[in-house]
C-alpha cells in the first residue's frame, strides 16, 4: 500500500521518516518541514517485512529517522503541574519522574514534558514515559540508531490543547497494546497498558475495562462513564481486530489536517491506519519534541585521554585514594628525597662525615671570632690610623688605648710648612674627624716654648674601630714615608694604585680568624680584625718620630721583638691543661683564645705536635666560652 501527495521532491535536506510496526509489516510516513517548521506529508508507504523496510530506508536516506514505540512496551504516567515558568515546570517534572519511576530507568530510555494547556485551564499536564529495558519489542537493524516516539506521545500531540468529550484510543491486538487519552476537569489523562488479546471478545472487553477505569479514576460521573463505555463497545463490535485500531474524535482529525499539510483523505479508515504516524510527525516538530529522545542504546562516547583521566579522578573513591597518596607524599616525600641525596653524597664522597665535622668546627670558630670582633679592638689598626693622621711637624710622645675608653694622645707640635703649632694640632683634629673612626675629639695645649713649640694632649672616642678609610697618596705615610718626602723621593705610581684598591691585611688560609674576617670583609668593606699580643689594651709610650738619631728604650724593645732574638717560639703560648681552662672566667678565656689563635700562625710547618696541641686548646677554650655564655 502506497499513497503519494502532490508535494515537493522527497529527496531534500530535511526529509523525516517515521516507521510503525503493524504485525509483521511496517507503515512508513515521510514528511518535510517548511521555513517555519510546519510539517508536510510527502509519502506514506507500507512494506511487508523488515528487509523491505531496510531497503526503503537505504533508498530514501532520510535526515531524521523515528520509530513508533507501542504502549505495551512503555510505562506512562501523568501528573498535574501548576501553570508557571518553564524552568520551574521542568524542575517539578523531574522530581515527579524520580518519585514515580523511582530512578530505575536509564536516561536514554526516559522522556518527559509538559503538555499544552487548553483554553481556560489553570493547570498543565505533565507526561512521563519510560521504556524499561526488560520490555519485549523487536527492533530491526535499520532502526537501532533511530529515536523512538511512544504512541502515547503521538496521541498527546494530536490532542494539543483540545479537550474532546470522546476518548482517543489506540489498540493493537498483535501485542495487546491499549493506549487511551481522556479529557477531565483538570486537563487530560493518558494511559498505556497491555491487555489480553487471545481473541477479539477478550481484547474488546479489556479495552472497555481500561476506558471505565480511566474515567472513574478521574472523577467522571457514573452516567458519563457508562455512556462512554457503551458507545465504545458498540464501535469495537464492528472491528475485526486483524489490524490496529485508532478511535479518533472528529475534532481531533480536523485539527490534525490543518496542522499537517498534504493530508487529503478524511475518512476514519485513513486516520485509523496513519493517525499515529501523523501524531508522531507532530511530536517531532512540535512543542513536545522532548518525548522523542528515547533510544534503544545509550550513546557511546569516545573521550580523550584527558577526559578519561578527569572522569576517573572525579569518582569519590579515586579522589579519596589520590588525597591519601598526596598526604603521604607530603609527609614522607621530603625525608625520602633527603635520604636519596644523602646516599648519593656518601657514594660520591666517602669522607663526607669528616668534612662535615670540619665545616661545623670552622663555623663554630667563625661565630666565636665574630663575637670577639664586636667586643675587642684591633689595637694595631687603631694605632696606625692615629699615626697616619698626624701632620708633619707633630711629634707623638704617648698613645694610650683601652678597649671601650677614650684614646689619649700626648705630643709636641712645632711649626712646619707655614703652619703654627696650634694650627697643626687643629689640623690633626680635623684629620682624625674625617676618618669616621673617631668622634668627640678634644685637645688642649700649653703655652708656647722657646722655639714656638707647644706641648698638647688630645682625647677622642672610638666610633667605629673596624672602619677602613681610604687614604690618598699624601695621607698614606706607609706608602710615602717622611724620610722619602724629606729626600724628595716620589712613590711608585703603580704601587700607589694597587695599594688604593687592594685590601692590605691578609690572613693565612689556616688562620682561625679567616672565616670571620671573610664575612666582615663582605660587610660594607670593613677591615678584618687582627688581635695583637694584648686584646684589651695597647699602650705605645715611645716617640713615633724621634727628635734625635737614637731610638728610645721602647723602640729598642720593639726592634728586639721583631729582630728574631727570641725566634718565633716567643709567640707560641704555654700549654694549657683542661683543669686550667675550666677555672678561667670569660675575660681570661678570651685572652687565652686570642693568644692561641696568634700562636697557630707562627708554628713551624713541621711541628705537628704543637699544631695539634693548639688546636685542642682552641676547641676547649671555645667550649668554655660557650658554657660561660
Amino acid at each position: 500500500m502506497s499513497t503519494t501527495s502532490n508535494q515537493p521532491d522527497p529527496h531534500n535536506d530535511n526529509l523525516i521518516a517515521i516507521a510503525q510496526r503493524s504485525g509483521s509489516a511496517w507503515r512508513c510516513l515521510f514528511a518535510t518541514t517548511d521555513e517555519i517548521g510546519q510539517p508536510s506529508v510527502v509519502e506514506t508507504i507500507e512494506v511487508a517485512n523488515d528487509n523491505e523496510l531496510t531497503s526503503l530506508m537505504n533508498t530514501k536516506q532520510p535526515t531524521e529517522l523515528f520509530a513508533i514505540l507501542p504502549g505495551s512496551a512503555t510505562v506512562c504516567r501523568t501528573t498535574t503541574l501548576p501553570d508557571v515558568e518553564e524552568a520551574q515546570i521542568a524542575e517539578a517534572l523531574r522530581l515527579q519522574a524520580e518519585s514515580k519511576l523511582l530512578g530505575g530507568t536509564p536516561e536514554h530510555r526516559r522522556a518527559m514534558t509538559a503538555l499544552d494547556s487548553a483554553v481556560g485551564e489553570t493547570n498543565r499536564v505533565g507526561l512521563i514515559i519510560a521504556w524499561p529495558e526488560s520490555s519485549s519489542f523487536d527492533v530491526p537493524a535499520c532502526l537501532e540508531n533511530a529515536n523512538f516516539i511512544p504512541d502515547a506521545a503521538s496521541i498527546a500531540a494530536l490532542l494539543d490543547g483540545l479537550r474532546p468529550t470522546e476518548p482517543i484510543i489506540y489498540a493493537d491486538p498483535a501485542d495487546g497494546t491499549v493506549t487511551i487519552a481522556l479529557s477531565h476537569a483538570n486537563g487530560a489523562a493518558l494511559r498505556a497498558t497491555r491487555e489480553d488479546a487471545t481473541d477479539s471478545n477478550t481484547f474488546s472487553a479489556g479495552i472497555a475495562s481500561v476506558a471505565r477505569e480511566t474515567a472513574t479514576a478521574h472523577n467522571h460521573t457514573p452516567a458519563f462513564t457508562e455512556a462512554l463505555v457503551s458507545r465504545l463497545q458498540s464501535e469495537l463490535s464492528s472491528h475485526s481486530f486483524h489490524t490496529p485500531l485508532l478511535i479518533l474524535p472528529e475534532v481531533i482529525a480536523d485539527s490534525g489536517k490543518k496542522r499537517v499539510h498534504g493530508i487529503e483523505a478524511t475518512d476514519s479508515a485513513w486516520w485509523s491506519t496513519w493517525g499515529i504516524l501523523v501524531g508522531g510527525i507532530l511530536t517531532a516538530t512540535g512543542t513536545i519534541s522532548a518525548l522523542t529522545d528515547l533510544q534503544l542504546h545509550a550513546q557511546e562516547l569516545n573521550p580523550s585521554t584527558t577526559e578519561k583521566f578527569l572522569s576517573k579522578v572525579s569518582e569519590s573513591r579515586t579522589a579519596l585514594k589520590l588525597a591519601i597518596a598526596a598526604v603521604l607524599l607530603i609527609a614522607v616525600g621530603p625525608a625520602f628525597v633527603s635520604g636519596i641525596k644523602l646516599t648519593t653524597l656518601n657514594m660520591m664522597n666517602p669522607n663526607v662525615q669528616m668534612r662535615y665535622a670540619e665545616v661545623v668546627e670552622a663555623r663554630k670558630q667563625q661565630i666565636v671570632y665574630k663575637e670577639l670582633s664586636k667586643k675587642a679592638w684591633p689595637m694595631t689598626k687603631i694605632t696606625a690610623d692615629v699615626i697616619n693622621n698626624v701632620p708633619i711637624g707633630i711629634d707623638i710622645d704617648m698613645i694610650k688605648i683601652n678597649v671601650g675608653e677614650q684614646i689619649s694622645i700626648r705630643g709636641r707640635a712645632l711649626g712646619k710648612n707655614g703652619l703654627t703649632a696650634p694650627e697643626l694640632i687643629a689640623k690633626m683634629q680635623e684629620n682624625l674627624q674625617k676618618t669616621g673612626i673617631f668622634k668627640d675629639i678634644q685637645f688642649s695645649y700649653d703655652s708656647a716654648g722657646t722655639y714656638g713649640d707647644r706641648e698638647f694632649d688630645l682625647w677622642a672616642s672610638v666610633a667605629d674601630p673596624l672602619k677602613r678609610p681610604r687614604y690618598t697618596k699624601e695621607q698614606d705615610f706607609g706608602l710615602w714615608s717622611v724620610a722619602m718626602r724629606d729626600a724628595g723621593i716620589q712613590p711608585d705610581e703603580e704601587t700607589a694604585l694597587v695599594e688604593d684598591t687592594t685590601v692590605v691585611s691578609k690572613f693565612e688560609d689556616d688562620s682561625p680568624m679567616a672565616g670571620a674576617n671573610s664575612e666582615m670583609q663582605e660587610n660594607e668593606g670593613e677591615t678584618p680584625i687582627f688581635l695583637g699580643d694584648d686584646a684589651n689594651t695597647s699602650v705605645i709610650d715611645r716617640p713615633v718620630r724621634p727628635r734625635s738619631g737614637g731610638g728610645s728604650d721602647a723602640g729598642s724593645r720593639a726592634n728586639e721583638r721583631n729582630s728574631g732574638g727570641e725566634g718565633t717560639s716567643a709567640r707560641i703560648p704555654e700549654p694549657l691543661s683542661a683543669e686550667q681552662i675550666a677555672m678561667m672566667d670569660e675575660t681570661e678565656a678570651r685572652v687565652a683564645l686570642s693568644e692561641v689563635a696568634v700562636g697557630k700562625k707562627h708554628v713551624q710547618r713541621d711541628d705537628d705536635a704543637t699544631k695539634e696541641r693548639l688546636k685542642n686548646e682552641m676547641r676547649m677554650l671555645l667550649d668554655r666560652l660557650k658554657e660561660l655564655g
